[in-house]
């Protein structure tokens, strides 16, 4: 019960991210076409993007740490030795 209600919790938070997304092109999208035609952008749609980035961010990383899969760098840790890996 309480599995099924985590995964229907991070599908939502997927469709979120989708949605995030899709905003955030479409506003960014606009405006530049906005500038581009008519001299003039709407200021509103900068920050909207903005804080859908900082949001999607945010949720991103949440759903990436449930699923093990954030962006790891080891390429250092791996060429170290077993003393080397815990001195790191």
């Amino acid at each position: 019960m309480l599995a099924k209600l985590e995964q229907r919790f991070f599908r939502v938070l997927e469709h979120v991210l989708v949605l995030l997304l899709v905003g955030m092109v479409v506003m960014v999208f606009g405006n530049v076409m906005l500038r581009w035609f008519a001299n003039d952008g709407i200021q509103i749609s900068e920050e909207m993007s903005r804080f859908f980035f900082v949001w999607l961010t945010f949720i991103g990383a949440v759903v990436v740490a449930r699923e093990n899969a954030h962006l790891g760098v080891d390429a250092l840790v791996r060429a170290l030795g077993p003393r080397g890996r815990l001195l790191c």
